[in-house]
């Protein structure tokens, strides 16, 4: 049976998501909230498995909400915001601060909200290497200042391979659920020296692809923009593909990008494995393909080319994603040359890439 908190303001809506779940005989509401304080409050009490948020609400917002949840009772949040240009950029702050998923109103339907909460419970929460703990004072005879300061001892990882002899011109990065919150630590950690342009296939509808464009280039060094069609790559830049649309590189450092209907095939969109297939072709063993955390095993067949061509392979850890499945279609079958913690990638790239220029 899975828990859920529902959080909103408004009762219509309160209504409306309660009725959609009670269709689930395997989902049970246990809780409303009508603000952000209130859902602080009945998180830590009711424990619920995954949490609904509204964004907008009075004395203390969903984004905060969310902030506070994941520091003191860390639960799975899917965000129900709005398709408005303010809705936009508040869900993806959101994202970054730990909500997993999110629904814009518009598209609010029974499949689409059971099917989300599903994946939730299975999502990873707190997944850097260094956790802040919240404890009171004296806690267990410890100073809170001692037990904060303490670092959660990582898993042991294999020791990275030795220096990769080989120049990289272009990376791809393919990413879906949990990614914005991903990026959000990769990109800001990738040096602008770098002399590899970064193509980002990331599943997200069209209406968000700009806003987090726009609020990863104001967190990098590296100059972030959504692509356009036909536009040269840059070397120390990231592309963002625009939802709705798969990205391609078919030659060297040109974007190309092409709606739904051209690859009909293909149910992810941006196609993870459409823009690993394309760099191989063009740049063979100068392209650094990168599979993150994501639902499903978009990346696979794109993946399984690019190693026939010489590419380098990285998949994200599994105690690193938010959602293991894209890795780990990759790892299971054994096509990665390096498996990386998401506080690691950033750090690999710059080691993999400035090494040769």
């Amino acid at each position: 049976m899975i828990k859920v908190l529902i959080v909103d303001d408004s009762s219509f809506m309160r209504v409306k998501i309660r009725t959609l779940l009670e269709s689930c005989s395997d989902i049970k509401v246990v809780g409303i909230a009508r603000d952000g304080m209130d859902a602080l409050r009945k998180t830590i009490i009711l424990k619920p498995d995954v949490i609904t948020m509204d964004i907008n609400m009075p004395d203390m917002s969903g984004i905060k909400a969310v902030e506070l949840i994941m520091q003191q009772c860390p639960t799975p949040i899917i965000m129900i915001s709005s398709l408005t240009n303010k809705g936009t950029y508040e869900t993806i702050e959101a994202l970054e601060k730990g909500a997993v998923d999110y629904i814009h109103k518009d598209n609010l339907t029974e499949e689409i909200l059971i099917e989300k909460i599903s994946l939730a419970t299975n999502a990873r929460l707190n997944i850097s290497r260094k956790t802040e703990k919240r404890f009171p004072d004296n806690f267990l005879g410890k100073k809170r200042e001692e037990i904060v300061s303490e670092d959660i001892k990582p898993a042991k990882t294999p020791e990275p391979p030795a220096r990769v002899h080989r120049s990289f011109s272009i990376i791809g990065i393919g990413i879906s659920t949990g990614g914005p919150g991903a990026l959000a630590k990769v990109l800001p950690g990738i040096s602008p020296e770098i002399p590899a342009s970064i193509v980002i296939a990331q599943h997200m509808p069209s209406a968000f692809t700009r806003p987090l464009a726009e609020r990863l280039d104001r967190i990098s060094r590296l100059t972030v923009k959504e692509a356009t069609n036909g536009e040269t790559l840059l070397p120390g830049h990231a592309y963002i593909c625009p939802g709705g649309k798969h990205i391609m590189i078919e030659q060297k450092g040109i974007v190309s990008l092409y709606d739904r209907e051209k690859f009909p095939d293909y149910h992810f969109i941006p196609s993870a494995t459409l823009l690993m297939s394309s760099i191989s072709r063009v740049y063979e063993e100068n392209a650094l393909c990168i599979i993150m955390t994501g639902m499903g095993s978009d990346g696979l067949d794109g993946i399984i080319e690019a190693k026939k061509r010489g590419s380098y392979v990285i998949a994200q850890s599994e105690n690193s994603s938010v959602i293991f499945g894209m890795p780990k279609a990759v790892i299971s079958n054994n096509l990665q040359d390096e498996i990386v913690h998401l506080d690691d990638i950033a750090g690999r790239i710059n080691d993999l890439c400035l090494a040769s220029s």
